[in-house]
Parts: structure tokens; sequence; C-alpha cells
């Protein structure tokens, strides 16, 4: 067998690759030799650049995570600032993109699998950074009486929150690992969630 010759940055670009595609083919994290196999590179080399497979397993979850930061941050910097109800569709859909392309880090936070990572403060925050702008959008909503009622911001982040992860699961968990949800599941779940938005507005 020829093994590959990688950098250490590229080998930990693949590796965290391979990791993801590992977890969301079979919903549990692979080991380093599991993902060194899949590499076609020893063991050893792996560890030139991972201490172990729980470090391995911190970075891939961590770039993953982010990448979701990232990708909520430019989703609405494209928005008109004067409009945070287009704001927050723009984050949940950008949350929902993210979903869809790291199914097994999202699966793995919301199933026992991986459930030790809601302990991990340096995961947990990326994802509480979404729930922040989520509330601060609707503080703003609020302020600029574009909410129906006195709903608290915090409650209706969090329900917000809890609509886009329960439906993503669903599809989820009936496509994988065969293969991502159909355009038709996406296109239903973001008209809901347009559908649960307009019902926040006054």
């Amino acid at each position: 067998m020829t093994r590959q010759n990688h950098s250490g940055r590229n080998l930990c670009t693949d590796a965290t690759s391979v990791f993801h595609r590992l977890l969301a083919e079979t919903g549990y994290p692979p080991s380093l030799e599991e993902v060194a196999s899949a590499l076609d590179v020893l063991p050893s080399t792996m560890m030139s650049v991972f201490r172990d497979g729980a470090h391995l397993m911190e970075v891939a979850v961590e770039s993953a995570l982010l990448r979701l930061h990232d990708r909520c941050i430019r989703a609405m910097a494209v928005i008109d600032g004067a409009d945070p109800i287009a704001q927050l569709e723009a984050l949940a859909d950008a949350y929902i993109g993210w979903a869809i392309d790291h199914p097994g880090v999202f699966l793995a936070f919301h199933s026992p699998a991986l459930g030790a990572l809601r302990e991990n403060d340096r995961f947990t925050r990326f994802e509480r950074s979404v729930i922040v702008l989520m509330q601060r959008l609707l503080v703003r909503a609020k302020k600029g009486g574009l909410l129906a009622g006195e709903d608290n911001a915090e409650v209706l982040a969090e329900l917000i929150r809890a609509f886009i992860c329960g439906a993503l699961h669903k599809v989820m968990l009936e496509r994988l690992p065969q293969g991502k949800p159909d355009p038709e599941d996406l296109s239903e779940m973001r008209a809901n969630l347009r559908l649960l938005l307009q019902r926040l507005v006054g």
C-alpha cells in the first residue's frame, strides 16, 4: 500500500473533512485510526498533528462551528440593518444551510452520541452566540414596534432555535446516511420558519 504524503496543514484539513464525513455516515465520532485509514496514512503520521482521537474531535468540531459563526455573520451583513426581522430570517436560514453542510456535527449536538460536546464551553459558545444574535435582533424588533404582544426576546429566540433544530433533526434522521434532505424538505422548513416569524410580527 502506498501511503499518501501530507503536509501538517493539509493533513489537518483532510483529517477534519474525513472526520465530518464519517461522523455523518455513522453517527459516532471516528477514531484517529479510522480517519488515518480513510486517508491512507499511518496513525503515527496523524499523531504528528493531533495528540489523540479526542484532540482530533475537538479540532474537527471547532472548525465546523467556526464556519457556523462566520456564515451567520456574513448572512446578516448583506441584509439592511434597519430590518431586524429580515436579518433574523437570514440568520436562521444561514443556520439551516450550515447544518445541511455539517450534518454530523449538528446531529451530534442533539443526540446522545456526542452528548459530552454540550458540556464543552469552547463548543457551546459558538452555538450560544447564534442565540445571542437572535435575541439582539428580537430586542431591536421589539423596540421598533415590530413584534406582537409583550413576548420576551430570550424566550422567542429559544423558540425559533427549537423550531429550526427540531425540523432539521427530523428531516436529517429520515435522510442520513443516504443523503442530504430533499430540496422539498428544506423548502417546506423555510416556509414554516417564515410563517413562524410572521406570527411574531405585530
